[in-house]
């Protein structure tokens, strides 16, 4: 079958199962199989393939939810180590966005989820198709079980005994370990618990426990707590050291649409 064929059914397969799909986008893959490979928690997905592949060197902060949603359903469902994923985006310019998804089997047992993209880190535009061999920006992912977890995010690349508690909630929620997913709301909450905070900690730490609640399915604990940090910010808008976290904040809520 080729992959002209491929990309209509797949239009097709989207439309029935209701997954908004942009005429703007493009999804292409050389089997049709529904292997469900990747098995990874959909909040890892929708946090770092969002700001990695949309925001980061403001590839294309204008997605849509309904666009990223459909992209990472085709994601789980047909990239394996047998089957990569082309997607191509259109967008102004001469040139198209184009990411290729893979999956890397190393020797000792190790997968790799791997994004190549079109973007020339050096030249800062869009290059005519993907060169895996020279600086076009590409991301790539440890997989565990249902940890996805960014190469500077595993805990052999952190000194967990000089973070805060705030920063050490951060890592138990992004690392590799499992174990350490039960420690984020208690560490948490002792950092909350200090009467010395700035209000950039306080909204800092907060916008982790967001981050693990929308985690743990918690929806109801997830909308007070994105109706407590509106708060914040709204009560704090003349602090500009705050435009970051903002940003971060805004992020994370175009994350919970993804994931309704």
């Amino acid at each position: 079958m080729n992959r002209r064929i491929v990309t209509v059914l797949l239009l097709a397969i989207f439309t029935n199962f209701g997954y908004a799909q942009s005429d703007k986008i493009s999804i292409k893959t050389e089997h049709l199989t529904e292997a469900n490979y990747l098995k990874m928690d959909s909040f890892y997905l929708t946090h770092y393939l969002y700001i990695d592949l949309f925001l980061r060197e403001n590839l294309f902060p204008e997605v849509s939810p309904e666009d990223v949603s459909s992209i990472l359903k085709a994601l789980k469902k047909y990239v394996s180590v047998e089957n990569k994923l082309d997607i191509e985006i259109e967008k102004p310019g001469k040139r198209n966005y184009l990411i290729r998804f893979a999956v890397l089997k190393k020797n000792d047992g190790t997968e790799l989820l791997i994004a190549f993209t079109n973007w020339s880190v050096k030249k800062k535009e869009f290059e005519k198709e993907i060169k895996m061999e020279n600086d076009s920006y590409t991301r790539w992912y440890f997989l565990n079980g249902n940890k996805m977890t960014y190469r500077k995010d595993m805990s052999n690349q952190n000194d967990y005994s000089s973070m805060n508690k705030s920063d050490l909630a951060n890592a138990y929620l992004f690392d590799e370990l499992a174990e350490n997913d039960s420690k984020i709301e208690s560490t948490t909450d002792e950092f909350l618990n200090q009467t010395d905070l700035s209000i950039s900690d306080k909204i800092m730490a907060n916008l982790v426990l967001l981050k693990y609640q929308i985690f743990k399915n918690k929806n109801e604990n997830v909308t007070k707590q994105t109706e407590h940090l509106d708060e914040m910010f709204e009560k704090n808008k003349s602090e500009t050291n705050l435009r970051g976290l903002q940003a971060a904040f805004n992020a994370t809520k175009f994350q919970i649409e993804l994931m309704k």
